[in-house]
Formats: C-alpha cells, structure tokens, sequence
C-alpha cells in the first residue's frame, strides 16, 4: 500500500464505520497505485524511493509522537485529519510578570490551518470553558477566595470597589445635635443596594431620648466579596490568512515577541501559566488539544470544509507538501466513488 494513503489514515480512522474502512481502502488503493505509477513514469526512480523512505518515516512519527508534548524549534510537520487529540511542539517560553510569575508556552498543534480546537488538557486533566479573555472559570485551575473589606465614603450614594458577596453593614458617623447639645455619634443606616452602588434610605434614629438631628461626617461599610483567581490562560490562533502576532505576547512581552512573530499557516495556542500554582513549578507540563484538523479540498461540491470524510482526507494528503502529487494526475472519479462510500450511512451502525 502507497506510504501516502497509510499516513492519511490516522487522523480519521476513528470516525470511519469498518465496512466503510473496507471500502475505502480498497478504493483508495487503487488511487495510490495509479497515481504512484504515473510518479514513478515522471520522475527518477530514485527520487521517488527517497519520497517513499520520508513518508513512511513521517508517517510512524505521525503515530509514535502525535500526542507528545515536546520542546523542538525545529520539529516534524505535524498534519492533523478529522477529529483527533495531538500534543504540542513548544516552539518559545517566555516569562512576565513583576517577579516572572507568568510563563508563556507557544504551543504548535498543525502545520495547516485547522477547523477548531474544541478542548484543552493539560497533565491529562480538561480545562473546561474559558472566559472572554481566555481564562479558565471552573476545575483545578480556577480558585474562589472570601475576603472582607471596610470602605469609607464621605457622602451618599457611593459605589463599592467590589461586587458584594454577603451582606452589607453601612454605619454612619458624626455629631447628634439637640439643642445646645452636641454629641459625637454613630449607628447603623438602611440602604439599598444596585450592584455596586449604595443609596441611603434615610437618617441614623436618635440614640437618645431628647430626639435632634445628625450632622454625618462619613459613612463606613463593611461587606464581603470573592475574588476569583485564574492559573491558566489560552489564546488560540487557527492559521487562518492574515492572523496578527499573538495580542497577549505583544503586550505582556513585548521585548521577547515581536509583531512579525505571526507563525503564518499553523494552528497554536499561548497557554500562560501562573507558577504561583505548584503543579506549574516543577517544569513544562504535558499539553494536549482536541481538535478539528484541516480542512479538505472536495471535488463533488468544489468547496474547502472540516471532514472527517476519509476519501477527502486521503486526496488532500497526496496532494499536499508531503507527497507532492499533481492532482492533475489522480482520477477524480474514484476519489468521488470512495467518498460517497464514505459518507453512506450504514443500518444500525452510526
């Protein structure tokens, strides 16, 4: 079987049914021997037993290596088919922060533009949903903390520095004056409360008999909030055409990255790690995504989508950077025959 069929195989072998595996594989066979044939007429016998030794190793590294985690700045191409899970190549590590508490991994999942990256794991465990900035808001990562403030403001309304949690205790404070007589004072006041922002219903009662009014100097509040605190950030970038240098890397490195940094044509992401998490301080940790891979060429519509389409992805392979096929020279035909086989829907199977 051609080299360049088997390595097309990985990616999307799990979303393909067995009789559809048969079929295509059958078909698919075919394809490569007819187009392999008219390779080996074009060229040097030579050049093509080359192409054939350097596809068969990519493809075993294909297996062997794609869900490692690795540091390289120059590692293998990684093609990612259907949907799989595959490791990082970690091509930089920077740092930031007032006391480099922040690392920076730039982690390379494919060598192409991918569909999506639908999950993050990191040491095995799932992120979960990030927030609009890339934050992870639940799991491992994610803590929630109780703290307890008194703020102090010199007139009514006021608005918190927080968002209150419990709770709040709003004191006024200043001089009761009855007459001749002038007492400093205070006492609890009713409000209420809009998010952050405190009205004062009305004055503190009399704490003495003889009734008067109160000058209020100041009001104190005490209440309490949550902070949230976040260990792990992503931002995901998809190759698409045009994709600027990584925002968070300008802005948090901007001695270390650059804005020519694009990585023009590969799907990453930036995980920043905070080391104040213990987990983080013993080294890199092992990264994994799950991810939509690339998207493929089909001839029956002429359009350029996510497939998990085994026929789909065996034409784009031969035809890409690894094999280098002329797609002049694979009959379309029965690329469409193995493609249809591929999307028929077997009874009791799903």
């Amino acid at each position: 079987m051609p080299p360049a069929f088997i390595a097309a195989i990985p990616g999307i072998i799990a979303g393909a049914t067995l009789a559809e595996i048969v079929t295509v594989a059958s078909i698919a066979l075919t394809v490569g021997t007819t187009v392999f044939g008219a390779v080996q007429q074009k060229a040097a016998a030579k050049k093509a037993k080359r192409r054939a030794a350097q596809a068969r190793e990519d493809f075993l590294n294909s297996l062997q290596e794609r869900t490692i985690t690795r540091i390289a700045t120059d590692a293998p191409h990684r093609y990612v088919y259907g949907r799989a899970m595959v490791g990082a190549d970690i091509v930089a590590i920077l740092s930031s922060g007032p006391n480099e508490e922040f690392k920076h991994l730039v982690c390379v999942h494919a060598a192409h533009e991918s569909d999506g990256i639908e999950k993050i794991y990191i040491n095995g465990k799932e992120l979960g949903p990030l927030d609009a900035d890339g934050f992870v808001t639940s799991g491992e990562y994610y803590s929630t903390k109780t703290e307890s403030v008194t703020e102090t403001f010199s007139a009514a309304p006021f608005t918190l520095a927080h968002m209150p949690s419990s709770a709040v205790r709003v004191v006024a404070y200043g001089t009761w004056i009855s007459g001749a007589f002038r007492f400093p004072s205070s006492g609890e006041v009713p409000y209420t409360v809009s998010g952050k922002t405190i009205t004062v219903t009305a004055a503190p009662t009399s704490p003495f008999p003889f009734g008067g009014t109160m000058q209020i100097t100041h009001y104190s509040v005490s209440y309490q909030y949550q902070t949230n605190t976040s260990q792990v950030r992503v931002q995901k970038h998809l190759g698409a055409p045009g994709d600027p240098a990584d925002a968070t890397l300008l802005a948090e490195c901007p001695d270390k990255w650059k804005s020519t940094a694009t990585l023009t044509g590969f799907t990453y992401t930036v995980i920043r790690l905070d080391l104040r998490q213990p987990e983080f301080q013993g080294g890199v940790p092992d990264i994994k995504v799950l991810m939509r891979g690339k998207k493929l060429y089909d001839p029956r519509t002429g359009e350029t989508k996510w497939s998990q389409n085994p026929a789909l992805a065996t034409y784009d392979y031969l035809t890409s950077e690894m094999c280098g096929v002329n797609p002049a020279d694979i009959p379309l035909s029965n690329i469409i025959t193995a493609a249809n086989v591929c999307d028929e829907q077997v009874p009791g199977l799903c």
